[in-house]
């Protein structure tokens, strides 16, 4: 079938799309604005790294506000019997201008939708604070702990070695051996330098100790805008759009089906393919633009 025939087949049968469309078109906007409207909470905060941070890996804000710690934290502190599944189905965070990120709460009660939007922004400002000054420390003092063991080992080592030989050597600065009084000298300075150098890194970890608290306490977040329900229109013009899509999809597919199931000759081609001959001619439908010829009518 060739697009002429196909075009000619949805011209005779454009009727049922068209009719379909008209109809579900009709129907979802009688639903849509007799049902229950949606409302729309928004809250922005802004969360951001101020200064140089410690190493270690650090959770985003939209991270911190999807989190399950914090969906159970609001559920308790709000009370509600929901589900986390069905909780973070119907908040979103987004990335807004620089640093701000929004947190939408989309419920059919407009004053659960605020509370949960602002609940959630006012604990994910705090828990971001926190959880990534946690990390940072953790990753600090793990750090720390690993190079204190190994200078403190190094230390304990060149004391013992300096104690073994004062027992077996008494007096050995004093010893005619002149070899006996190298390694005196020897295994006391290895003793100096393990000392200086613990001595060393217990000031050095004061010193980034102290950068590290103010590292850690860099990530700030606060709510800068509360949230406030509005009815969601866009819900509704979506599913009045979708379903005349669907209709429209629906009424050419019946189109073409309708005409796989009609088995009746309307071309003079289909005509002669049939029988084998040609065909001589063709009587038009009856129609009163046809018959007024045949009355006298004027042409």
């Amino acid at each position: 079938m060739e697009f002429r025939e196909y075009w000619r087949v949805f011209k005779r049968r454009a009727w049922v799309p068209i009719v379909l469309l008209v109809v579900t078109v009709a129907t979802a906007g009688a639903l849509a604005l007799l049902s229950k409207p949606e409302y729309k909470a928004t809250a922005t905060v802004s969360a951001k790294s101020v200064g140089t941070t410690t190493s270690g890996q650090t959770l985003s804000f939209p991270e911190v506000a999807t989190s399950n710690t914090l969906t159970q934290q609001v559920i308790q502190k709000l009370g509600l019997n929901e589900s986390a599944d069905h909780f973070s189905s119907h908040v979103k965070v987004a990335t807004g201008k620089s640093d701000a990120y929004t947190i939408t709460v989309t419920d059919p009660d407009p004053g659960q939708a605020t509370s949960i939007a602002n609940a959630v922004a006012q604990l994910a400002a705090v828990r971001y604070q926190t959880v990534n000054s946690d990390t940072a420390s953790s990753v600090f003092d793990d750090a720390v702990q690993k190079a204190r063991a190994l200078f403190l080992k190094q230390y304990q080592d060149a004391v013992g070695a300096r104690v073994a030989f004062d027992r077996q050597h008494p007096g050995a600065v004093n010893a005619k051996d002149a070899s006996i009084v190298v390694q005196d000298s020897v295994v006391r300075l290895q003793e100096q330098v393990a000392a200086s150098a613990l001595t060393q890194f217990e000031t050095s970890t004061t010193t980034d100790f102290v950068n590290q608290m103010t590292a850690t306490h860099s990530f700030v977040a606060n709510v800068v805008d509360q949230a406030a329900a509005k009815p969601d229109l866009s819900s509704r013009y979506f599913r009045v759009g979708y379903a005349a899509a669907l209709a429209l999809i629906l009424g050419i597919g019946l189109i073409y089906m309708l005409e796989y199931m009609d088995h009746s000759i309307r071309e003079p081609e289909a005509a002669e393919e049939m029988v084998g001959v040609p065909v001589v001619g063709i009587i038009p439908r009856a129609t009163a633009q046809t018959l007024r010829p045949a009355r006298g009518g004027a042409r």
